[in-house]
């Protein structure tokens, strides 16, 4: 297999040297520019597998060529690390706003660096691997996580994929990988679960049309995958390779596929992440909880999420005065926080008791436009 390609655009030629010569030692094939005009005259002759980043440039700065490569349909899917001096989280936010997967400060250790391009290769099939499945016959994936449980994956995602059907009018399936601990059947009311058994238990072929015939409709219109309640099947939780399959099947049966992924990096969820074309971080205003998202963060981009697939939301559920401010947490997590949800301990209650998400009990509520602001940010 032909060696990968990296782009590095920096105008210190000290940089780009010393850059250059790191990762050719690694085996890489690497191409210099040290400006961004002529970054984009070299990836339209080429494409590379990578580019590697620098945002302080004269004439055109990183961040109008990330825009710029991302607008191109031919170039749009190029993995981008920023790599730059630039450290404060308005810089951060710029970047990945401009399409960055990941954001590097300098000076940084040669091995975090390896580390993030490795990492982002792995995930990515090299141009030289052959033709791939054109992007357009398949959904998104979007993932919703957590560092621990209690923080609301699951209301998250059952409010966030009936706010994308709302939005789009397009197909949505909701589905959660938490056997033995599903808690979507018992919010939507719906006690059929056999279906997602049948899959993990083998007992049925995991395929479009099998699937099909398993998933079920909401009265929202999504359609859903629900893994069982009872503690008794939270064995399925190793079945991996099967919900590998799953995801795979179910992102060509919908436009978008939400998924709760439950608390922590689970080896299901760790498999899963690299499946979803965006993750969702989901953390409350307390210090330890922000601490163990932060850690839960970092595992993500270390092992190749990259930062412009993460979007983290802080989500209050109680009314107290001892808490972080959505300004407190940022500084705290160190991560931009796309948007907050406020506490409505009384909706949530309702919800619960009848089996209605949040964002049918009142289109006009703030919560309703809280979860339309968030999948107008993620589509």
């Amino acid at each position: 297999m032909a060696a990968a390609t990296i782009l590095i655009v920096d105008d210190d030629l000290d940089t780009l040297k010393l850059v250059g010569m790191m990762l050719e030692r690694k085996g890489y094939e690497i191409i210099a520019a040290a400006n961004g005009r002529k970054a984009l005259e070299l990836v339209a002759k080429s494409l590379p597998d990578l580019i590697l980043l620098d945002i302080m440039m004269p004439e055109m700065d990183g961040y109008e060529v990330a825009r710029r490569l991302r607008s191109n349909p031919k170039t749009e899917f190029i993995p981008i690390i920023m790599f730059t001096a630039k450290s404060q989280i308005d810089d951060r936010i710029e970047g990945l706003e401009a399409g960055a997967d990941a954001y590097i400060t300098k000076p940084t250790q040669p091995r975090e660096l390896f580390a993030q391009v490795k990492a982002m290769l792995k995930r990515t099939p090299m141009r030289s691997a052959g033709p791939q499945v054109p992007a357009a016959e398949a959904g998104m994936v979007f993932g919703v996580l957590a560092a621990k449980g209690g923080v609301g994956t699951s209301t998250l995602a059952i409010n966030l994929a009936i706010a994308m059907r709302q939005k789009t009018k397009e197909s949505v399936i909701l589905s959660d990988y938490r056997p033995g601990q599903g808690t979507v059947s018992l919010d939507l009311g719906s006690g059929n679960t056999d279906g997602m058994l049948r899959l993990l238990r083998g007992e049925e072929e995991i395929t479009k049309r099998s699937l099909e015939g398993i998933l079920l409709t909401h009265g929202s219109g999504i359609k859903t995958l629900l893994s069982s309640p009872d503690s008794v099947d939270a064995k399925y939780v190793t079945e991996v390779d099967k919900f590998l399959e799953i995801t795979e099947q179910l992102r060509y049966l919908a436009s978008h596929i939400v998924l709760d992924l439950g608390a922590a990096l689970s080896p299901l969820a760790s498999a899963v992440v690299h499946k979803c074309d965006h993750v969702v971080l989901c953390l409350e205003p307390s210090p330890n909880n922000v601490k163990q998202t932060r850690s839960l963060f970092q595992a993500l981009v270390k092992e190749g999420v990259g930062e412009g697939r993460i979007t983290s939301v802080l989500i209050n559920r109680m009314r107290i005065s001892i808490q972080l401010s959505w300004k407190q947490t940022e500084e705290q997590f160190e991560y931009p926080i796309a948007t907050v949800f406020t506490p409505i301990p009384e909706m949530a209650y309702q919800a619960s008791r009848t089996n209605t998400p949040l964002v049918l009990q009142d289109s006009t509520s703030l919560t309703s436009q809280q979860f339309q602001k968030l999948a107008s940010i993620l589509l």
